[in-house]
């Protein structure tokens, strides 16, 4: 199944950068663009793996790898600036201190310096077949820490878009990845987590579409 189901998730990063960029394009927050540039990473990443068995074992898969490693590690924690600017749409006064600008930058630093430590300098690569596919995998299996950490703003941003303005779908679908994609890779499923991760882009994609007419709102003081 993984064989057929990289190149369909591919084609489908595709059609939905295709589809986003022309009202995207329309924000004036960068959280926004770094969510184009995410999509954009993600279709190098499942292009990677859908032409594993096709490039072959050797030194061009294998840096062909570690691109999408260092895509994964340092556009992963760009989320945090997603989730910044989602509560920032909403006008509340808090987003707009500069204490809370710091917490969120510095957040996003310690997440990426964690990542690239535990993700790249730290990790040992290896060709494996895994369902099919061809790919370089770490030897040791490691814990998706910086996928796991930049959940915690976009939960606060789930819940908070659902309080304000009555949209669930954010926060439906951070469950979703996190429940059903945790799961998928605790069961050694890692294509069934990559369609919880699409769907995960695919809701933030939809959410950014639904917020753009908050863009230039009056502050909510509260």
């Amino acid at each position: 199944m993984d064989v057929f189901l990289y190149p369909i998730l591919t084609v489908a990063y595709i059609a939905l950068f295709i589809w986003s960029f022309r009202f995207i394009r329309e924000s004036a927050y960068w959280g926004t663009y770094w969510l184009m540039f995410i999509t954009l990473a993600m279709i190098y990443d499942n292009a990677i793996l859908a032409l594993g068995n096709w490039i072959g074992k050797g030194d061009m898969l294998e840096g062909l790898s570690l691109v999408r490693s260092l895509f994964h590690v340092l556009l992963t924690p760009t989320l945090v600036f997603v989730a910044l600017d989602i509560v920032r749409r909403l006008r509340l006064e808090w987003t707009e201190s500069l204490l809370v600008q710091v917490l969120y930058h510095l957040y996003t630093f310690v997440v990426t310096v964690m990542g690239i430590f535990m993700e790249i300098l730290w990790v040992d690569m290896e060709p494996v077949v895994e369902h099919g596919l061809l790919r370089y995998a770490p030897v040791q299996p490691q814990i998706p820490c910086a996928s796991a950490l930049v959940l915690v703003p976009l939960l606060i941003s789930g819940i908070l878009v659902w309080r304000k303005l009555r949209w669930p779908v954010l926060l439906i679908g951070l469950l979703l990845v996190m429940i059903g994609g945790g799961g998928a890779v605790l069961l050694g499923q890692p294509a069934l987590s990559a369609v919880f991760v699409f769907i995960f882009i695919w809701v933030l994609v939809l959410t950014e579409q639904m917020l753009l007419p908050e863009d230039y709102g009056p502050i909510n003081r509260v």
